[in-house]
C-alpha cells in the first residue's frame, strides 16, 4: 500500500520546503563540545543537542527540557575549565534565544525563563571561589536580562526561582571576593519595581474585603491584618526604590530588605488563618458565627488573583475545609452562595489541579449528604454534574507498554461512584451523567487498578432505586480481569503465539508484552486493529496502539505479514463473517 508521503501532495510540498541539506553547529557553540571532548557520552549528548538547536526549523518545546536537563547535570564539568565564563555565556545565550523566539507562546516563554534561572542559580553555587573571573560575562548577562520586555521579566518576578534568593547568595559571595554588583542591582531594582506595579494594579485588599464582607464585618476591624499588603504600604516600597542609586555598593543590600514577590505571597497566605484568630468584638463570650465566612471570602480573592498562582492549589484545599465547617454550622440559605462560588472555582481549576478538585468534590458531597438537607444535596448534585467529567483521552501507548491516558479519569469515576453510594436514591441524575460520559468517550481501566472492587462495593449498597442504571454502568466498565499480570491461560496463549516466530514478529511481541506488563481493556481494540492491519495492510489502524518508534518498524510485507494477509482476506470473504464498525 502506498505511504502517505507518496499520496499527499501537501505533505510532499511541506517536506520539500522544510528540507535542509546540511545542518552545522554554529562556530560560537563549538566550545561547548570542545570542553567535554574527554567525556564521550556527554560530548555526544551536547553535539546532538546543538545540531538540533542549529536546525532552522527547531522545535523549542522538545529541545528546551533537554537543554535544561543537560546544563543542570553537567555544569560542574564546565566550571572546572578556564573557559567556564565562555561556556556560561553560550548556554545562557541559548536560553535567551528561546525567550526571544517564543513571544507568542507564553507557556514556553515562562518555562524558558524558569529554566534559565535554575541554570544560573546552579552555576553561581559552583563558581563562588572564581566569581571575579566571571565579572564580565555575568555583567553582560544581567544587563541583557534587564533589557528584556516586561512580560519576560514578570516571569522572573513571579516564578518558582525567586531572584531575591539568587541576589542574596551573590551578595554574600561578593563580600568574600572583589566583585562589582552594579548590573545585578539594576536588574533586581527593575524586578522589584515591576512587582510593586503589579500589586498596585490589583484591587486594594482592605476596601475590597470590607465591601465584600458587608454585614459579616459589622463591629469587626481587620485594618492591621491588611496593612502589609495595602496599596498604601506598596506605594511606600515603590517610593523607597526611587530613592536608591544602583551604582551605590550598599544599594543591593537595601533592595533585599524590601519585600519581593514571594514575601507578599506569604503575607496573603497567612491572612485567612489570622481572620479566624481575630476576634469580632470586645465581647469574647459572644460567639462569632461568621469567621469561616470571612476566611472563605479572602480565599476566593486569592484564587482570583493570578499573581498568587503558587498557592492556588493549597487555597483550594483550604476552601474545601472551610466550606465543610460551614455546612456543619449554618443553614443552606446562609451557605448557598459560598457553595456555588466554591464549585465554580473547582470547575475553573480542575485542569490545573484535577486530583485536588475531585477530592474536594467528594468531601463536599459526603458532608452535604450527611447533613440530610434535600435542598443542599440537590444543589450540590446539580453543580457536580455541571462541574464536568475527566475523559480518558487515550492517546496511544508508550515504549514501556503503558497506555497514555488522563490520570484523573479513573479518579473522577471513583469520586462520583463514592457520592452515588452515599445516597443512591438521590443520585440518579449524577449516575446518568456518569453513564453518558463513559459511553460517549470510552474508558481505560488497567488490571492493576482493581476496579472490580469498586463495582462490588457499589453492588453491596441499596441500589434498588437505581438498579437499571447500575446494570448499564456495569456493562460499560471493563471489569473482566480475573488475575493480575496476565497469569494463567492469557499468558500461555500469548507466549505460544509470540514464540511461533521466535519473538521476531515486532507487532505480536509488543502485544504479548503489553498484555503481560500492563493489561487493560485497550488490548481488545489492539487485537482488532491487528486483524484490520493484516486484512488491509494499512498501518494507520495501529497508530493508536503503538509508539511511533515501534510503528515505524512494522512492515507491510514480508514473512510476518504476507501469509496472514491472504488468510484474513479469505476469512472475511466467508458469508457469516463481518467486520465490526470501528
Amino acid at each position: 500500500m502506498p505511504s502517505l508521503t507518496e499520496t499527499s501532495d501537501a505533505l510532499k510540498a511541506n517536506l520539500q520546503e522544510t528540507a535542509v541539506d546540511n545542518v552545522t553547529i554554529a562556530d560560537e557553540h563549538l566550545i561547548l563540545c570542545e570542553l567535554v571532548s574527554d567525556y564521550r557520552g556527554i560530548h555526544k549528548g551536547i553535539e546532538e543537542l546543538l545540531l538540533e538547536i542549529s536546525h532552522p526549523f527547531r522545535n523549542w518545546t522538545l529541545l528546551l527540557p533537554r537543554l535544561r536537563a543537560f546544563v543542570l547535570k553537567n555544569s560542574q564539568i564546565y566550571c572546572r575549565s578556564d573557559q567556564g565564563p565562555a561556556a556560561f555565556g553560550q548556554f545562557s545565550s541559548l536560553f535567551l534565544q528561546v525567550i526571544e523566539e517564543s513571544t507568542r507562546n507564553e507557556q514556553l516563554r515562562g518555562l524558558a525563563v524558569e529554566s534559565l534561572l535554575a541554570y544560573v542559580e546552579r552555576f553561581l553555587s559552583l563558581i563562588k571561589p572564581q566569581l571575579p573571573d566571571y565579572q564580565e560575562v555575568l555583567d553582560h548577562f544581567f544587563e541583557t536580562m534587564a533589557e528584556l520586555d516586561d512580560q519576560a521579566i514578570m516571569f522572573m518576578v513571579q516564578g518558582h526561582h525567586p531572584m531575591k534568593k539568587m541576589a542574596t547568595n551573590l551578595l554574600e559571595a561578593a563580600r568574600e571576593n572583589n566583585f562589582d554588583l552594579t548590573a545585578t542591582t539594576a536588574l533586581f531594582h527593575k524586578i522589584l519595581s515591576l512587582n510593586y506595579s503589579y500589586w498596585l494594579s490589583e484591587e486594594d485588599p482592605l476596601p475590597w474585603f470590607q465591601d465584600e464582607c458587608g454585614e459579616m464585618c459589622t463591629s469587626w476591624e481587620a485594618g492591621e491584618l491588611f496593612s502589609a499588603i495595602s496599596h498604601e504600604r506598596i506605594y511606600q516600597h515603590l517610593k523607597s526604590l526611587d530613592d536608591l542609586d544602583d551604582t551605590d555598593p550598599e544599594t543591593l543590600e537595601k533592595l533585599l530588605a524590601l519585600p519581593a514577590h514571594m514575601d507578599i505571597v506569604r503575607l496573603y497566605k497567612d491572612i485567612p488563618d489570622k481572620l479566624i484568630a481575630t476576634p469580632a468584638s470586645e465581647d469574647e463570650e459572644a460567639p462569632d458565627r461568621f469567621t469561616e465566612n470571612r476566611k472563605l471570602i479572602f480565599l476566593f480573592k486569592i484564587m482570583n488573583t493570578s499573581g498568587l498562582y503558587l498557592i492556588h492549589e493549597e487555597s483550594l484545599r483550604e476552601i474545601n475545609r472551610s466550606l465543610v465547617t460551614l455546612i456543619h454550622q449554618q443553614s443552606f440559605e446562609e451557605i448557598e452562595s459560598f457553595l456555588l462560588t466554591t464549585m465554580q472555582l473547582l470547575k475553573e481549576n480542575v485542569r490545573r489541579y484535577p486530583h485536588t478538585a475531585l477530592q474536594c468534590i467528594q468531601v463536599l458531597g459526603t458532608e452535604a449528604f450527611q447533613r440530610g438537607s434535600s435542598r443542599l444535596a440537590e444543589t450540590f448534585l446539580w453543580e457536580a454534574v455541571r462541574f464536568g467529567f475527566q475523559y480518558a483521552n487515550v492517546s496511544g501507548v508508550d515504549e514501556e507498554w503503558q497506555p497514555i491516558t488522563n490520570p484523573a479519569h479513573l479518579a473522577n469515576i471513583r469520586a462520583w461512584l463514592h457520592l452515588i453510594m452515599q445516597e443512591p436514591k438521590w443520585c440518579a441524575t449524577l449516575f446518568s451523567a456518569l453513564i453518558i460520559n463513559v459511553n460517549l468517550s470510552g474508558t481505560c481501566v488497567k488490571d492493576t487498578d482493581l476496579f472490580q472492587r469498586d463495582i462490588t462495593n457499589l453492588l453491596n449498597h441499596p441500589i434498588e432505586p437505581v438498579y437499571n442504571l447500575v446494570k448499564q454502568f456495569s456493562k460499560l466498565m471493563p471489569v473482566f480481569f480475573n488475575e493480575i499480570g496476565a497469569e494463567g491461560k492469557l499468558r500461555d496463549v500469548s507466549t505460544e503465539i509470540d514464540e511461533t516466530h521466535k519473538r521476531k514478529d515486532i507487532l505480536i511481541h509488543f502485544l504479548r508484552k503489553q498484555s503481560h506488563v500492563e493489561s487493560s481493556n485497550l488490548i481488545v481494540g489492539f487485537i482488532q486493529a491487528i486483524m484490520r492491519f493484516w486484512r488491509t495492510l494499512d498501518k494507520s489502524h495501529l497508530t493508536d496502539y503503538l509508539p511511533a518508534e515501534i510503528l515505524s518498524q512494522v512492515k507491510t510485507k514480508g514473512v510476518f505479514v504476507d501469509q496472514l494477509h491472504k488468510l484474513t482476506k479469505r476469512i472475511f470473504q466467508l458469508a457469516h463473517i463481518r467486520e465490526e464498525p470501528q
